[in-house]
């Protein structure tokens, strides 16, 4: 599907993109946001952290197969009607949890139920968000024009990181009026952005890059398993927040209060981040990956000191190491791999990632405690390091 020299010229002049920026900031707001009210959604339904850290991997675990077939309906029905179902589904998924969560919370809902509503409401997140950033940022490309694909990309991406940012002092914020208040606004939030989507016109297509013949090679899975370390790390570490507060803040609120804070705080680094030492291009990317471990370990074991404040400063440096993580990675497989290629699969390894911390939480809690989640987060992070050393020497 491509399109004529006259469509390319007049989608050539760069159109903005901060409504597209706010669609990708929602996943972010959400993310952080179911995060930042885990500890109450427990207390409130009765269900295990095992069970919600279950139930938010397979709503991203979906993602894997839904993100390629959404790829192609951008193709075929252009990129507004991808992005306003993913709004739909956003705004159905968080609706129906909300539902579920009060059923269950007044006893007219039971567990059983109650778990199959949870699935129900992920299945819908997974199976229709999915197609939301690889949508938004093929439509910010498409706005900007062929020269200026990387800042449309950045633009979505700063998207998404102060969506992450926003999200934790939101839910806070909400949760003074009602314990329930955080899921009614990311319900409500997809809305005003739906409407705000409608009235954006659809853009022509660009044409497609000349197609590269790549194939996946054996040399190239260090890279891979790097990702699915990086995402695995992450995921424990930040399921691991409440637990790991609980005996030094007592009370639940006071928990997500301080797990609000703490998400802030990991993606106010994030953005700093990507200010500082990506965009600038600071370093190779070999450097780039080998400081990137060194920062996540060193964060980690911060974190597992006992006080608050060194806890605090624990997640700001893994966070930072987080975030130059992935382009260094990512631009060593991009040297050997095609890019659009080498980033369909980096994806599918950060939802392994993901897939591979959901199956080490209940392992986990149940063996050493949930207390331990994050002790097995500096694990991951510590097999990261020993991984890029190797690379590193290899190289």
């Amino acid at each position: 599907m491509s399109a004529s020299p006259e469509v390319l010229k007049r989608g050539s002049t760069p159109k903005a993109s901060w409504s597209l920026a706010l669609c990708a900031g929602l996943l972010g707001i959400g993310q952080n946001g179911l995060l930042v009210v885990l500890p109450q959604l427990v207390e409130m339904t009765g269900l295990s952290l095992s069970v919600w850290a279950g139930l938010l991997m397979f709503g991203s675990m979906l993602f894997l197969p839904a993100s390629p077939w959404w790829g192609r309906q951008s193709e075929i029905r252009g990129c507004k009607s991808v992005v306003l179902a993913a709004l739909s589904g956003y705004l159905v998924s968080f609706a129906v949890m909300a539902l579920v969560v009060w059923g269950m919370t007044t006893g007219l809902v039971s567990a059983f139920w109650g778990v199959t509503g949870l699935i129900v409401s992920r299945a819908l997140y997974g199976l229709t968000v999915s197609g939301m950033v690889p949508a938004a940022q093929t439509w910010a490309i498409q706005r900007s024009g062929p020269k200026n694909r990387m800042a449309a990309l950045a633009t979505i991406s700063s998207g998404l990181s102060c969506g992450r940012l926003l999200g934790p002092p939101l839910a806070v914020a909400t949760l003074n009026f009602h314990p329930q208040a955080p899921l009614w606004l990311m319900a409500v939030a997809p809305f005003l952005a739906f409407l705000l989507i409608m009235r954006q016109p659809n853009d022509p297509p660009l044409p497609p890059a000349a197609h590269q013949s790549t194939r996946l090679q054996i040399t190239m899975l260090p890279y891979l398993l790097l990702a699915l370390l990086l995402a695995a790390c992450i995921s424990l570490m930040q399921l691991g927040l409440a637990p790991h507060l609980k005996p030094f803040v007592g009370e639940a609120a006071r928990v997500s209060h301080h797990v609000a804070l703490l998400l802030s705080l990991a993606a106010a680094s994030t953005l700093l981040a990507q200010f500082l030492v990506v965009r600038p291009q600071r370093f190779k990317a070999m450097t780039l990956l080998w400081l990137a471990a060194l920062l996540m370990v060193a964060g980690l074991g911060m974190m597992l000191i006992a006080q608050l404040a060194v806890f605090y400063c624990g997640i700001a440096v893994t966070s930072f190491g987080a975030a130059i993580a992935t382009p260094g990675y990512q631009l060593l497989l991009n040297a050997r791999l095609s890019t659009g290629k080498g980033a369909g699969v980096i994806a599918t390894s950060h939802t392994l990632g993901y897939g591979l911390s959901a199956l080490l939480v209940p392992l986990v809690s149940r063996i050493y405690g949930e207390y331990y989640l994050i002790n097995t987060a500096l694990l991951m992070a510590m097999a990261f390091l020993l991984l890029s050393g190797w690379l590193w020497r290899k190289g």
